[in-house]
């Protein structure tokens, strides 16, 4: 195969991916998982604090989703929300002490629901805990997953576009 023509389906490959990481975070953020809901959070014994960066601008709010291997990719039992601004810390309390995941996008537009194009490109900042990327989707639940326990240190994640 030519070389234009592996570049061609490089891009193909790539492009398929993101409709499909777009079409995951559209179904998890899509049917307004950020509801005020309240969920049991028995037993809960731990904080997590929750260091957010890259924001493109501070339209908006930074939706912020803390998941168990079950709830990965849906809905999240520990969410809050926050201001957008370039930096800012969210906290979420009450957390059972386990291995989760964080899944967090910034909802510009302030209408709780993970915005794409026609296309299927996200057309809103998101993020994961360690920073996790996928290939051609969402990364694996044990690619962004963390050891949350009472005490333990501010996590990072930076927004991609």
């Amino acid at each position: 195969m030519e070389q234009s023509g592996r570049r061609r389906l490089k891009v193909v490959f790539i492009l398929v991916g993101l409709v499909i990481l777009a079409s995951t975070l559209a179904a998890i953020f899509g049917h307004r998982v950020f509801a005020p809901v309240p969920f049991p959070r028995a037993g809960g014994q731990a904080s997590l604090t929750i260091e957010v960066s890259g924001a493109a601008n501070d339209k908006g709010q930074i939706m912020v989703a803390v998941c168990d291997e079950a709830s990965f990719l849906k809905v999240c039992p520990y969410m809050t929300t926050q201001k957008a601004a370039a930096k800012l810390t969210a906290l979420v309390e009450k957390i059972k002490p386990g291995r989760y995941a964080v899944m967090l996008f910034h909802d510009e537009n302030g209408n709780g629901v993970f915005d794409m194009g026609a296309n299927g490109i996200p057309l809103e900042g998101y993020g994961f805990s360690r920073n996790a990327r996928g290939h051609f989707g969402p990364p694996a639940f044990a690619d962004a997953a963390i050891d949350i326990k009472p005490g333990m240190d501010p996590i990072s994640i930076e927004l991609a576009y």
